[in-house]
């Protein structure tokens, strides 16, 4: 008996071999897959997106410095742009890229694995750091923060708005992943 990666598809006429790409083309195959490249796919479009709210910010930020005069955001929106642009580029982006990405998709094949040790936590890995990207575009979209990526002190606690509990637990919680 052929297992679902022996098994071969016919598609417009030519055979085609199943690979984890087309196996199961549903949208709940992709949120319930063990597979790990998958899981490294998952985790691909998750950084991309908040890879293009960031350089949104960074835009944003940079045509408001082609003139002196604060004419396109209010300065407050300015210090918000610049915690977006760094909170999602270093936690959700930098960080993440190199070990979820290629981690879960190239070394299981680079070391000759056939699949991760854990699938099942593999994948809520992914589903926790969804939930901490989640939290902290909560807090940007209900006021923002202005603290920088740090969160140093003075500013995440003398100047700071409400939201900056959550985000620093949305990073917190990206980083638990």
């Amino acid at each position: 008996m052929k297992t679902a990666t022996e098994i071969d598809i016919r598609t417009e006429g030519q055979m085609a071999r199943t690979h984890y790409l087309n196996v199961d083309l549903g949208v709940k195959s992709w949120l319930l897959t063990t597979d790990h490249k998958r899981i490294g796919i998952l985790y691909l479009w998750t950084i991309l997106i908040f890879f293009v709210i960031a350089s949104v910010a960074a835009a944003m930020m940079r045509l408001e410095l082609l003139t002196p005069q604060g004419d396109l955001v209010t300065n407050e929106t300015y210090n918000k742009l610049f915690t977006i642009h760094g909170v999602l580029m270093v936690w959700f982006f930098l960080i993440p890229s190199i070990p979820a990405v290629l981690g879960n998709f190239a070394i299981p094949m680079i070391i000759g694995a056939r699949d991760v040790a854990f699938p099942k936590l593999n994948l809520l890995s992914w589903y926790i750091f969804v939930a901490g990207g989640a939290l902290a575009l909560w807090s940007l979209i209900h006021g923002g923060v202005d603290t920088g990526w740090t969160f140093y002190t003075p500013y995440s606690t003398t100047y700071a708005n409400s939201h900056v509990i959550s985000m620093a637990a949305g990073v917190f919680v990206a980083g638990f992943s």
